[in-house]
Parts: structure tokens; C-alpha cells; sequence
């Protein structure tokens, strides 16, 4: 099944929300399957991008816009040559997921439990929400 996921672009000068379509196994998840899933297709498309090799790469102007929607237009691949570990990139979601870092809403609902079932169907709308706290001193 196709699920629209929102994306929230880090950029200061825009607070774009770009939205990405994602296929997800046709089956009943739990939100911490789905983070699971979710997380793993990340991952994947992470070190696809450091497999390619990429050092520099020319981007036409529809490349230009679709990045600049996203937050971050970059050239190539990090340096680093290191790849995710999608194990522990799981643990990390949901590690971040419990302390509350991280909300979850699907089709408007939002999901606070691990063992919740989230009701998917083909087109339906999830939204990550990274919560982020202040910090500093008091004057």
C-alpha cells in the first residue's frame, strides 16, 4: 500500500513540509512496526545514496526545486564513507519515540503507545514530529 509520509524541511528561512509516498506491506502494524519499517526504508535509501559514489552531481533546475522544497540542496555524498546500521537505527526511533521526542499522527490521530495498531490503508496521510526542547540559561 502507498502512504503519504510528511517531512518536515530544516531550513530558517522556510518551514517547508514536503511530503514523500512510501510503499508499506498490505498488513495490519503496530506504531512500532511501522516505525521499524519506516526507519529500515531510510536506511536503505541512505546507503543507496553512499553506494552510488557520487562525488559531485549536476542537477537540473526540477533537482534544484525539489531540494530546495526539502530544506537542503547538497551536492554528492557525505564524506564520511561509514554506512547506518539499520538495527540500530531502529532502536534509536524508538528509543526517541518513548522519551517522547518524537510524535507520530496518522490520518489526525496521534499514536503515544508502542503496541498501538495504527488502522493504514492505501493513502493514508502519517506525520513525524520531532519535538525539540529549549535550553539555556534564565537570565
Amino acid at each position: 500500500m502507498q502512504i503519504r509520509i510528511n517531512v518536515k524541511g530544516a531550513s530558517r528561512r522556510k518551514a517547508a513540509v514536503v511530503q514523500r509516498i512510501w510503499a508499506y506491506p498490505d498488513r495490519q502494524m503496530t506504531v512500532e512496526d511501522f516505525l521499524a519499517e519506516t526507519v529500515r526504508q531510510c536506511v536503505r535509501e541512505y546507503n543507496a545514496r553512499k553506494d552510488a559514489g557520487e562525488i559531485l552531481r549536476l542537477f537540473t533546475s526540477e533537482d534544484l526545486e525539489q531540494k530546495a522544497q526539502g530544506g537542503k540542496v547538497a551536492y554528492g555524498s557525505p564524506m564520511d564513507d561509514r554506512k547506518a546500521d539499520e538495527e540500530k537505527a531502529v532502536l534509536t526511533a524508538l528509543q526517541c519515540f518513548d522519551d517522547g521526542i518524537a510524535a507520530l499522527f496518522a490520518d489526525g490521530v496521534r499514536y503515544t503507545e508502542r503496541k498501538e495498531i495504527i488502522p493504514l490503508r492505501d493513502q493514508s496521510e502519517v506525520t513525524f514530529v520531532r519535538l525539540t526542547f529549549l535550553a539555556g540559561r534564565m537570565w
